[in-house]
């Protein structure tokens, strides 16, 4: 074994890479902006959930809603709200509130006097994890209640105070509904939505992007290039042969999330398919647009960390987009992703409407439309 040979070699791929200004950007800059990203979001990100209120306003109410107040957990962990009986499926549907408690007007009044009144736990129900938290809590408190009244109605009444144990609720709490969802749903139906638009984006934009890497260092687009085909049509050509295989692969995701591994949705599937095919044709776009910035397949991976990476992190698929700060509130709302995985959670999972998600619709039309126009440039640039 030479040393002086595996000195040579090693010295000859360090020069390389100190060329290469882009590799020492991946090596030493972006994984510090991605830290630092990841760092803000989880420092600004939180577990609150709000539970709304519906109070008794009857006879004795006053009582009933001193110790709910008491009974409420603390630590800061559980945000309450009170709201009128006709606000409980806006609030929720506005994302204002994650459960709401409904107790009836006359609550208190019947409690005391054995009428057994019901009590309603209404859930939000597209995160099933926050809605088994909620339901939790929900019947914590419930119960603390019961247990508090019963005692309580054991003292107007003049009879033995019953233990804690021994107390029997005076009244019930009806079974959970759901706004959306139901309790057939679990967490992996949650992040379907979120994974066809990821997996749609991310390697459809991995395929083009190497493919037109190879069109160009092959020599292939040169020869194109003096053939009868106009500028228009060498756009175009390019452009749909590659929307057509990334079409059929995020058709095939979509069919694979549904049909195979079983995932429960709730919403249209052509409205879904219309979400992933317009991210989708951005992603093409974007794939030949940053293609021409590469020299090879290496640089093209350069690339992953910051359009695939950032938008990971900043697109609201683990923590929500109104929790974080406002300056990565801007760049979220820059990104087609954060646009995909909120319109693929409301059709899915709460079977919004066409109308309802055309916000996030015009966003990713918006991005495919400046894609197609920069990739379009960029093809052109290269028949020029």
């Amino acid at each position: 074994m030479n040393v002086n040979r595996i000195m040579a070699l090693a010295s000859r791929i360090i020069q390389q890479v100190f060329r290469d200004r882009r590799t020492l950007a991946l090596i030493f800059i972006v994984p510090l902006v991605v830290m630092t990203l990841l760092y803000l979001v989880l420092t600004n990100t939180s577990t609150l959930h709000t539970l709304a209120l519906v109070r008794p306003t009857g006879t004795n109410s006053e009582q009933v809603n001193t110790l709910i107040d008491k009974l409420l957990p603390g630590g800061g962990k559980l945000k309450t709200i009170n709201i009128n009986a006709d606000h409980v499926d806006t609030t929720l549907k506005n994302g204002e509130a994650d459960a709401v408690i409904v107790f009836p007007a006359d609550f208190a009044q019947q409690a005391l006097m054995s009428q057994n009144p019901s009590v309603q736990l209404k859930l939000e129900g597209s995160d099933p994890t926050v809605a088994s938290a909620m339901s939790d809590v929900a019947n914590g408190l419930t119960h603390q209640l019961g247990v508090a009244l019963a005692v309580l109605k054991a003292q107007h009444g003049g009879g033995q105070v019953p233990s804690a144990a021994n107390s029997t609720i005076p009244f019930t709490v009806s079974k959970p509904a759901y706004l959306y969802g139901g309790p057939e749903y679990t967490f992996n139906d949650s992040l379907a939505p979120v994974f066809i638009g990821i997996f749609s984006f991310f390697f459809v934009f991995l395929l083009t992007s190497v493919a037109f890497l190879r069109e160009r260092s092959q020599g292939t687009i040169e020869r194109v290039m003096v053939s009868p085909l106009t500028r228009v049509e060498l756009v175009m050509g390019y452009i749909s042969g590659f929307t057509l295989f990334a079409l059929v692969q995020s058709l095939l995701i979509l069919l694979f999330v549904v049909f195979v591994l079983r995932v429960h949705y709730s919403g249209n599937l052509a409205l879904v398919f219309l979400v992933a095919v317009l991210l989708t044709i951005g992603s093409v776009n974007l794939g030949i647009f940053l293609s021409t910035f590469a020299q090879n397949e290496f640089q093209v991976i350069q690339f992953i960390p910051l359009v695939f990476g950032i938008q990971v992190f900043l697109s609201g698929i683990f923590w929500p987009v109104a929790q974080f700060p406002t300056a990565l509130q801007v760049i979220a709302y820059l990104l087609p992703l954060t646009y995909a995985n909120e319109a693929l959670r409301n059709v899915m999972l709460k079977n919004y409407s066409i109308g309802e998600i055309e916000v996030q619709l015009t966003a990713l039309f918006v991005f495919a439309l400046a894609m197609v126009v920069l990739s379009s440039l960029t093809i052109r640039r290269q028949r020029a």
